[in-house]
């Protein structure tokens, strides 16, 4: 499979997995739980695993639920050098999941902003109006985005787990209120700073009050993230609410990093039906959709996004994420798989998504 052009590395997906496996599972310098796993299970995963194929043989699917109580530094390579920081999931679906990372947020907004060139989206001082830092990426995410571009970033302070518990209750009243509380931040930002660039959520985006504070603040792009959109909010929001901004859209978390939305110029939301595509940043993770086998479907076909991770900073394998998705033929210059309008699994419980 051919390099990502725009990642930093020149190698293919076999030869990067195995650059990936000799970091982590350095006797020397690697990740204290993979070495520690080796050594239970007897195997000598750097002679075992020559390509991407070779890893359903050598390890089963993975359980995060390891992310929730073991000591971060533990699933970080010791040889990890660098101003290391400890990310969290947003907590939505249970405790939240920890990991270490450098550099990895950093290269992910230099991805995304290479996509978005060939899209011709507006570069300029973004708002971000969602989880802004501490220990969300997505803020990081935004930050270095605007690194790229030489502006500047604003944000707005807001809690996703206290949405998540606020929005489960069955009186909506204190969740709402909350909701505007986020506005009114926002609102303090584009009366009086220069904005080009929205990035917010999918389910903010569906209030009333965002869709007008972007028509009178002369906002020129919404870009959104966490909670995919299907095809029929999706074209509500490109030919009647934000018909006159320029509008792309990322799927990604936190252990996943960014799928950025297939430029226009390459696939028209009209002709795709409006339905929301994604490019993985090849290749360094690697969403694939499986049966109930754990076998891939059918280009068309939906199935369960399993998430294999590989970078110097964190290797995660065949992780069974709790949303589905279509699995769709790339094309040049991603000529690698895309997924198609992925969405939480009805049956998946305790997923409040709320302003997420």
């Amino acid at each position: 499979m051919p390099s990502n052009p725009h990642a930093a590395t020149d190698h293919d997906l076999d030869g990067w997995l195995r650059r990936v496996l000799d970091v982590h599972f350095d006797p020397s310098g690697g990740t204290p739980y993979w070495l520690e796993w080796a050594d239970r299970h007897g195997v000598d995963v750097r002679s075992r695993v020559e390509t991407f194929a070779d890893l359903r043989a050598v390890f089963e699917p993975f359980d995060d639920a390891v992310l929730r109580e073991l000591n971060a530094d533990r699933f970080a390579p010791q040889s990890l050098s660098g101003p290391r920081r400890v990310y969290e999931t947003g907590g939505t679906t249970g405790a939240p999941k920890r990991v270490v990372m450098v550099d990895y947020w950093r290269q992910q907004a230099a991805w995304a902003a290479r996509v978005l060139e060939t899209d011709d989206f507006p570069r300029g001082n973004l708002l971000m109006l969602g989880p802004p830092g501490g220990a969300n990426n997505a803020g990081v995410f935004v930050r270095h985005l605007a690194d790229e571009w030489g502006t500047l970033a604003y944000f707005v302070n807001m809690d996703p787990r206290w949405a998540k518990r606020l929005s489960g209750r069955r009186d909506t009243a204190e969740f709402d209120a909350y909701v505007e509380h986020l506005l009114d931040q926002a609102e303090r930002v584009l009366a009086t700073q220069d904005v080009t660039v929205l990035f917010t959520t999918a389910r903010l985006l569906e209030r009333p009050r965002v869709r007008d504070l972007v028509a009178e603040h002369d906002v020129e792009a919404v870009y959104h993230g966490g909670t995919a959109l299907d095809p029929g909010t999706y074209r509500h929001f490109r030919e009647s609410w934000y018909p006159d901004v320029a509008f792309a859209g990322e799927y990604g978390n936190t252990l996943m990093g960014v799928a950025q939305e297939v430029p226009t110029a390459m696939r028209p939301p009209e002709q795709r039906g409006y339905r929301p595509q994604y490019v993985p940043c090849h290749p360094y993770f690697l969403p694939e959709v499986v049966d109930g086998d754990g076998d891939p479907v059918d280009y068309g076909e939906r199935g369960r996004v399993r998430l294999t991770v590989l970078t110097e900073e964190l290797f995660i394998p065949l992780l069974d994420e709790r949303d589905r998705a279509t699995r769709l033929a790339g094309e040049e210059p991603y000529p690698w798989d895309w997924v198609g309008t992925p969405g939480t699994d009805p049956g998946t419980e305790d997923a409040v998504e709320g302003v997420y």
